[in-house]
């Protein structure tokens, strides 16, 4: 076998009878860029290197490396190299005008400044910086550069061999631009590079691939990598300057990957063979001549076969716990041949599930919008394995695999149904890429919690409203907290037209009420037009927390107002604290107070704030004053500017007439921000005056009901009301409890049988019965509308549903 061999190697030496490559009376001036372990030499910190570590890559050490073997392959060609500099050091690092100095004054035929280059981490190309300006550039510069052309046909022929490495994943094709065109254009610069400035003979700046591309890095602290770029270099001015001759030799080279396993670092890799784990230590043989080359512990896989006599080798790879592969290459002159080899793994075991999720006991509950994971010994066939894997009761989703595999993944579309045991099975017909397949069925089984929506409880602009100011403040509370990943994106506001408008982002705030709720704040970047209809739109994939989502759009429509309402008798612009907290006339309060506030008002220079907790759910707060001065009828019409604190609670005139005390609704706070708010005073006594005595705020059950702030600006009285007819249906009314947990009941007037419908609060009617009462106990938490329906009217409500 060994004669056989050794004839063999001699058939190929024989056959390989080329003159060695003659580059006599050709000047090379090779210039590794940068130079010693400062903070402008470029360090890449890559593991198991520090920052700063001089053995990890630096790209001034780097270009050194390139340099030195190139100019050791062209001095053993003949030709004649000035080396600008030697050692890695900062004395080393010449002035970039003495490097031109030393090609200009040795009368180079080319200069070559070896670099690499730096982008975003995402990017790895070639770029080639010739001495001159593009075609298309009529700029005239500073500093003329006459061998321009010959630069760039040099550049061009270098950027072509660099671009046909096979082991390394370009992101783009390889580009050859002028320095002084590519300088002005992406740097700014009025003269180009500074080592090509004043360059009286051809030459480039090569930018042989991008350092800061992490799979790149590690493939540059690999030596022989490093030569495959000097290598190019040289082929480049081999077959420009003597064109007529051939490099009598050619080289292997490659990496060794997994064929499968994904390298799990969490660096970013261009999509291709980046992707897959690279296998250090791997061991590389030509059976022929029983050359071996060692992958190194760099996470790179390289491996290279240098000067190699032509003709035919096989290659063989081999790797611990993988199958050994062999192929073929055949060696041409002056070339590299490419070839990654990717290796199967050895499974000599059968396949089989060593963890799941969710792993509780049966007892135990898990969130609806869990996913399902089941981890393996080995990495699976996807094919089977999909087919083996099944739900019951069934539910629609999609099947993933991650970490090379080696994890099975099903997301279910929607949230998994409320209170339900699932059983999950994986038949054991899932099988390994080896063919084995498991020995028995796997299964488990888990129960869901009783919750699977997210809920929105309430919210500002809330469906149909009428009179949202046109600098809205949008305000949207959920019954968990939320994760605030995709609020920015995932609720949406759109005009009439259907275009979306643009949020303030620094405006959000997110989860800033108490727990366990969730909540979402935030004002549009420009005022809205009044008089208009606008839609928000809170999208399905908006989450808590533990990740239950919305599940289907929520759309809310809503109209604007100018709100600001001056053409009616001005009695009181709340310039001076009108009105005190009165402890006597108030029940079950924390705390109250009232002030003058200069930054939220429509009018003036101040507005009334009317701060206010509750220490129980059956509470409210009067805040009086002492020397009133308005006085009414009931033929009047009281308007305010109010600025809601969207607690849901009722806020109250409070009027008296010798003993008769009388409190007329005013509105509900229902709404977050300026809103103007009327009432007819129809309720009063007739023919009797009363006075203005006070503003009480009553609790409603609600999730913000337990204090807030309330804003008064201008109050104006009035004979005829100017929004539009009150619904007598709506003001006589009452529904209760709100919020609700199973029994909706109503109350009015009247006795005539409603007709009562629940919609969704994106307009889907949900239940509908003619009755005084709706059971609602089916129906998820969150926030809907009930339309009372009577012979000649209707009237529609904000209901909650919390459990």
């Amino acid at each position: 076998m060994k004669l056989r061999i050794s004839l063999i190697v001699l058939a190929i030496i024989l056959f390989s009878g080329l003159r060695a490559q003659n580059l006599t009376g050709i000047t090379i001036c090779v210039n590794p860029g940068h130079g010693g372990y400062d903070s402008d030499d470029r360090n890449m910190v890559i593991a198991p290197y520090a920052s700063g570590d001089p053995n990890g890559f630096w790209e001034s050490q780097s270009n050194l490396d390139k340099g030195k073997q190139l100019r050791d392959m062209l001095v053993a060609a003949g030709a004649n190299v000035i080396l600008t500099r030697e050692t890695n050091t900062t004395a080393d690092d010449l002035n970039l005008s003495v490097i031109v100095a030393m090609a200009n004054q040795g009368n180079a035929d080319f200069m070559v400044a070896i670099h690499s280059n730096a982008g975003n981490g995402i990017a790895n190309s070639v770029l080639q910086l010739y001495a001159g300006k593009d075609l298309t550039d009529a700029t005239t510069y500073p500093t003329p550069t006459p061998m321009s052309d010959k630069s760039r046909e040099i550049s061009t022929v270098i950027a072509k061999n660099q671009y046909a490495n096979q082991i390394t994943t370009w992101s783009s094709s390889y580009s050859v631009s002028g320095d002084k065109t590519f300088g002005r254009v992406a740097m700014g610069w009025s003269d180009g590079y500074g080592v090509l400035r004043s360059l009286t003979v051809p030459g480039t700046i090569s930018e042989g691939s991008m350092h800061d591309y992490i799979p790149e890095t590690y493939r540059l602290m690999n030596m022989e990598y490093k030569w495959l770029e000097a290598w190019n270099f040289f082929k480049s001015f081999s077959t420009y300057f003597k064109p007529a001759e051939t490099i009598p030799t050619g080289n292997i080279a490659g990496s060794v990957r997994d064929s499968r396993n994904l390298n799990t670092a969490t660096y970013y890799k261009i999509k291709g063979k980046d992707e897959l784990l690279p296998l250090n230590g791997a061991k590389l043989t030509i059976v022929e001549t029983l050359q071996t080359y060692t992958v190194d512990q760099l996470n790179n896989g390289v491996y290279v076969f240098k000067n190699l006599p032509l003709g035919t080798y096989n290659v063989k790879a081999e790797a611990t716990g993988y199958y050994a592969q062999t192929i073929p290459v055949v060696v041409n002159a002056g070339n590299i041949s490419y070839f990654n080899f990717n290796l199967n793994k050895v499974r000599n075991t059968p396949p089989q599930v060593v963890s799941y999720s969710p792993n509780v006991a049966i007892t135990d509950s898990v969130e609806c919008s869990t996913s399902i994971a089941l981890n393996f010994n080995w990495d699976m066939d996807v094919e089977s394995t999909t087919q083996a894997f099944s739900i019951t009761p069934a539910v629609a989703g999609t099947i993933t695999f991650e970490d090379s595999q080696y994890r099975l993944r099903f997301t279910p579309t929607k949230p998994l149904e409320k209170s339900t045991v699932y059983t999950v099975k994986l038949a054991k017909t899932a099988k390994h890429p080896d063919n084995l397949s498991m020995v028995d069925d796997f299964s488990f089984q888990f129960t869901t919690k009783s919750r699977n929506r997210l809920a929105l409880l309430t919210s500002y602009p809330y469906e149909g409203a009428k009179g949202v100011y046109i600098k809205p403040m949008f305000h949207f509370v959920f019954d968990k907290v939320l994760d605030t990943g995709n609020l920015l994106t995932a609720i949406k506001v759109y005009d009439k037209n259907g275009t979306e408008l643009t949020k303030n982002a620094r405006s959000f705030l997110n989860n800033k009420v108490s727990t366990p709720y969730g909540s979402c704040y935030f004002e549009l970047t420009n005022a809205l037009n009044p008089n208009e209809d606008y839609k928000v739109v809170v999208q399905a994939n908006v989450l808590d927390e533990v990740g239950v989502s919305v599940v289907e759009p929520i759309e809310i429509n809503f109209r604007t107002s100018t709100v600001l309402v001056d053409s009616q008798p001005l009695v009181d612009g709340f310039e001076t604290p009108t009105y005190v907290y009165d402890p006597l006339q108030s029940s079950q309060v924390s705390t109250a107070s009232v002030s003058l506030n200069s930054s939220k008002k429509l009018f003036g220079s101040y507005s009334n704030q009317q701060s206010y907790s509750f220490a129980q759910n059956e509470a409210n707060v009067t805040f009086a004053n002492a020397t009133p001065t308005i006085t009414v009828t009931r033929d009047k019409v009281i308007g305010l500017h109010v600025y809601g604190d969207l607690s849901g609670n009722e806020l109250q005139l409070q009027l008296i007439s010798g003993v008769d005390v009388r409190y007329v609704k005013l509105c509900d706070l229902n709404f977050f921000g300026w809103e103007f708010a009327e009432v007819k005073l129809t309720s009063l006594a007739e023919s009797a005056n009363y006075e203005l005595t006070g503003i009480r705020i009553v609790r409603n059950a609600g999730v913000l009901s337990a204090g807030g702030d309330v804003y008064l600006d201008n109050m104006l009285l009035y004979d005829a009301a100017i929004q539009s007819v009150s619904n007598v249906l709506k003001d006589n009314a009452k529904i209760y409890p709100n919020p609700v947990r199973d029994i909706l009941h109503v109350s009015i007037s009247t006795n005539e049988s409603p007709v009562l419908q629940l919609f969704s609060i994106g307009g889907i009617l949900l239940k509908e019965i003619k009755a005084n009462e709706i059971n609602i106990h089916d129906v998820s938490s969150g926030t809907y509308f009930l339309r009372i329906k009577l012979k000649n009217s209707s009237a529609s409500y904000p209901v909650m549903i919390v459990r």
